[in-house]
């Protein structure tokens, strides 16, 4: 069990860290095989206002592989790295950790209304992040080693093909792979590879089936569904069972394909699980998935009539 100073409200995990947003609005890495944990404290250069702090509080936080990002009251969107050295022995006497953070600048917000540039989600990949505005427009920035050092500006781009109507809500993604969807059941993918014209992948499994959350793995996702069902797609890795199938489906996966070995990953269409959602016994209400396991949070009882969420 990690114990924290303060009351904690939000947790983003990634690869070699996990943050912890507390209720007064600082914020924690716990580290190094998640054995300490220490208080951040973020330095941007021509900033000289204490980061994170009750007047300039995080509003969304997100870490993956190698970095994490924070939109920050005020401030902005910004991003640093997570990597850190390891310390023996074990607990480091550290209580704080200063890193260093970029700005991204947001060629967005020049020209628009700032209440329609406000960031209502954001995702950190594998040497890439994602945000999603109010207005519903969908954007991207390269981050890397170089990228963070460099003394040019760090700038997001649009994803110019990532439209719909009505707007597009919701986004959740982790390393390679991100999902957004609105309020008509619209669900578009992208990948690390997505680019400024490049389209967005439309499972056609996925459209206009209620879905309401998305999750992801390195080489699978999930998406659950208003009526309490749960939608698998991706790749089995050497059958251990990340696709939520069971042990009792197993050869059926290998027949279908759905199980290879970790370089040969391809797209798969959705599959609903047995048992979740509808006349069957277990109501899905959470859904998550990371690297190569599945879990859900679901109550034991049948939906009579099923009941579209209010957003």
């Amino acid at each position: 069990m990690i114990e924290f100073p303060e009351p904690i409200q939000r947790i983003s995990v990634g690869r070699r860290c996990c943050l912890a947003l507390a209720e007064s609005g600082d914020l924690f890495i716990v580290d190094v095989d998640f054995i300490w944990t220490a208080q951040v404290k973020l330095t941007i250069e021509n900033i000289t206002v204490e980061l994170p702090s009750k007047k300039h509080f995080v509003k969304h936080m997100a870490v993956g592989w190698h970095f994490a990002a924070a939109v920050i009251k005020d401030i902005g969107l910004i991003v640093w790295k997570t990597d850190v050295p390891q310390h023996e022995p074990y607990p480091p006497t550290i209580k704080q950790r200063n890193l260093k953070a970029r700005r991204i600048e947001r060629p967005e917000e020049i020209d628009n209304d700032p209440t329609s540039t406000e960031i209502i989600g954001l995702m950190v990949g594998d040497g890439y992040l994602v945000y999603l505005t109010k207005a519903g427009t969908v954007h991207r920035a390269n981050i890397s080693d170089e990228t963070i050092s460099a003394t040019t500006p760090l700038c997001s781009f649009p994803l110019e093909k990532y439209k719909t109507t009505p707007q597009l809500s919701y986004l959740s993604g982790s390393f390679y792979h991100f999902g957004l969807f609105n309020t008509a059941g619209q669900v578009l993918t992208g990948n690390v590879s997505t680019q400024r014209t490049t389209p967005p992948l439309i499972p056609p499994g996925l459209q206009h089936r209620g879905v309401i959350g998305l999750s992801w793995g390195d080489w699978h996702a999930l998406a659950l569904c208003e009526d309490g069902s749960i939608l698998s797609w991706g790749k089995e890795l050497r059958a251990n069972g990340c696709l939520g199938m069971g042990y009792q489906d197993l050869e059926e996966a290998r027949t279908m394909g759905l199980i290879v070995e970790r370089m040969e990953v391809g797209s798969v269409e959705p599959r609903r699980l047995k048992g979740f959602g509808g006349t069957d016994e277990k109501f899905a209400f959470c859904v998550a998935a990371a690297g190569w396991h599945s879990a859900a949070l679901v109550a034991d009882f049948k939906v009579l009539e099923p009941r579209r969420r209010e957003w």
